[in-house]
């Protein structure tokens, strides 16, 4: 999966759009105009599209906190607090929220 910025692509697609009307008054109408307007409806249709798009939640991101005086060695996610053994600690996500571990602030 790759992320986009929205945002950016949107007006991208309609600079399209601008682009064609000004391109199809350079010729005849009955020449090229509908081929032209069936483009500008798909890039339109294509804009719309974006706003329907699904987004995705930002991932969390954490560490892992170490509890050396627990009767056995235990670490807990910063980010959900759930304890697990040390041996969680190689792990990149938090088993229970998902959330990186690498270190970074949120």
């Amino acid at each position: 999966m790759r992320l986009i910025d929205a945002d950016v692509l949107k007006p991208k697609i309609l600079e399209y759009v601008k682009a064609l009307e000004r391109i199809k008054y350079c010729y005849g109408y009955d020449t090229f105009g509908k081929y032209y307007n069936g483009k500008k409806s798909a890039y339109l249709n294509a804009a719309n599209l974006i706003d329907e798009a699904p987004t995705v939640k930002e991932r969390k991101y954490g560490l892992w906190l170490r509890n050396p005086l627990a009767g056995r060695p235990t670490v807990r996610c910063s980010c959900c607090r759930t304890v697990f053994c040390e041996n969680s600690e190689k792990f990149a996500y938090c088993p229970y929220c998902g959330a990186k571990m690498n270190g970074e602030p949120e």
